[in-house]
């Protein structure tokens, strides 16, 4: 019985990240635009950033409001290291990681000793010193003007959108089987003591201070992959990749997919990309409804959409078992007066 059960959580783990590679190797074949292939890329790489804020706010409990700087810092840390440094884009990508889990590192061994509404407020603070610093150091980094991003060449060849969008696909579902691992580990189990009650992880022998820094400085790194991403598809690097309407769309990823769910940071990013393409024609009430939509969802689905697919597959299961006819033992098992 425990062995069918965990085949059946397996199961429930494996179908929807082969489902979602499925989708988004063959969705290209589908596309007429490369505006289209654009929204499917950006679909992926919020997922990247939400993915990093799930396992930190939403199996962690860490209330941490700043994914935009290093968003952000990641990004311009990869154009500048090839526009000043002249390191390759291959060489860039790692070197710019390692500089956002540096600052992520000297910033949240101070910060982390905050909680609730504090740790919100500093973080959040530390955003917006980022998304300052962006605006006002015109030297470096190009002011509201931003820097360009160079193209990605191997070799002698440059990569194409199609090619650029299959890599970040692979780093996507790279970064979903790295959450996926975390969350059935030891690690996920101790952070979602340390969400539940610190104190009795601390006594369980859980180290909590470290605990918290490792799942910071991993959601930092994780932005800065979604940062690096979001540079390279747009060509550019401005001071609006640190600034507050990216924190919104991550928050309400985080609504609409569900937090500490594994496939909530996916779903909820398909919702945020697509919804105002279609939300344009209300024109002046895009943003009206927009917010009512969000508040539907807070009502009436708190766990967002990948709670209520749970919810629904766990109900067919239910069904299916209760209709299930009884197994009966084999027949060199049935002894003569068993059953009168």
């Amino acid at each position: 019985m425990r062995q069918a059960s965990t085949q059946s959580s397996a199961w429930h783990v494996r179908a929807p990240f082969v489902l979602f590679l499925a989708v988004a190797v063959a969705a290209p074949l589908f596309l007429t635009t490369g505006f289209q292939l654009r929204l499917l890329s950006l679909i992926c790489i919020y997922a990247i950033l939400s993915m990093g804020f799930n396992l930190l706010y939403g199996y962690a409990g860490q209330i941490a409001m700043g994914h935009q700087g290093f968003f952000a810092i990641a990004a311009y840390a990869y154009a500048l290291l090839q526009l000043k440094a002249g390191l390759s884009p291959l060489a860039a990508l790692p070197a710019s990681l390692v500089i956002c889990a540096i600052v992520a590192l000297v910033i949240g061994v101070p910060l982390l000793r905050l909680r609730t509404h504090y740790l919100a407020m500093a973080t959040l603070c530390f955003g917006l010193v980022i998304s300052g610093v962006a605006n006002r150091w015109i030297d470096v980094t190009g002011g509201t003007g931003g820097l360009l991003i160079p193209s990605i060449t191997i070799g002698e060849k440059t990569m194409d959108r199609m090619t650029l969008y299959y890599v970040i696909v692979a780093a996507t579902a790279l970064v979903l089987a790295l959450q996926n691992f975390i969350v059935s580990s030891h690690l996920g189990r101790s952070l979602q003591a340390i969400r539940d009650d610190d104190k009795a992880a601390a006594a369980l022998g859980v180290n909590v201070a470290a605990q918290k820094l490792r799942v910071f400085v991993l959601s930092a790194v994780l932005a800065g992959v979604a940062g690096v991403g979001f540079a390279v598809v747009s060509r550019q690097v401005s001071p609006s990749m640190g600034e507050f309407p990216i924190l919104v769309s991550m928050l309400t990823i985080a609504v609409v997919g569900g937090l500490a769910t594994r496939y909530g940071p996916i779903l909820g990013s398909i919702v945020v990309v697509l919804a105002p393409q279609f939300l344009t024609r209300f024109g002046e009430l895009e943003t009206l409804v927009y917010g009512l939509c969000l508040l539907l969802f807070l009502i009436f689905m708190p766990h967002g959409l990948s709670g209520m697919f749970s919810s629904l597959v766990s109900k067919q299961s239910v069904r299916f078992v209760r209709r299930s006819p009884p197994r009966l033992p084999p027949r060199h098992a049935v002894k003569k007066g068993v059953g009168r």
